[in-house]
C-alpha cells in the first residue's frame, strides 16, 4: 500500500468526519448523510474512494450497505505515519548546514 496517498485519501476533511463515525460502529450511506447533513451521492462518492484503498468495507443488511473501519489497515497506516515522522525528528537533531545541491539561495 502507498501509505502517502492512503494519507491524502483519509485526511480529506469529509472522508476524515466519515471515518471518524465508522469508527464507533457501522453506518448505511443514509445514516452518514443524515449524520454529517451532506447528500447521498456525496457520501456514496466518498466511500468509493475509502473502499478504494481498502480502509472501508461493506456489509449488506437488509435492503442497505452498512460499512465498517478496517482498524488494522488504519492502525499501520497510523504506524507507518508514526515510523516516518520519528525518523523527521532525529533528522532535526543534524547539523543546520546547507547541502543543497541547488542554488537555495543563502549566501557561501
Amino acid at each position: 500500500m502507498d501509505y502517502i496517498h492512503a494519507l491524502h485519501i483519509i485526511t480529506d476533511p469529509t472522508r476524515y468526519q466519515i471515518l471518524k463515525l465508522l469508527m464507533d460502529r457501522h453506518y448505511c450511506v443514509r445514516a452518514i448523510s443524515k449524520k454529517l447533513g451532506i447528500s447521498e451521492p456525496a457520501v456514496s462518492q466518498q466511500m468509493n474512494v475509502l473502499k478504494g484503498i481498502g480502509i472501508v468495507t461493506g456489509k449488506k443488511m437488509g435492503y442497505h450497505m452498512h460499512y465498517l473501519v478496517d482498524v488494522d489497515l488504519l492502525k499501520q497506516i497510523s504506524e507507518q505515519f508514526t515510523h516516518e515522522a520519528n525518523s523527521v525528528k532525529k533528522a532535526e537533531s543534524l547539523t543546520m548546514e546547507c547541502i543543497c545541491d541547488y542554488e537555495c539561495g543563502r549566501r557561501h
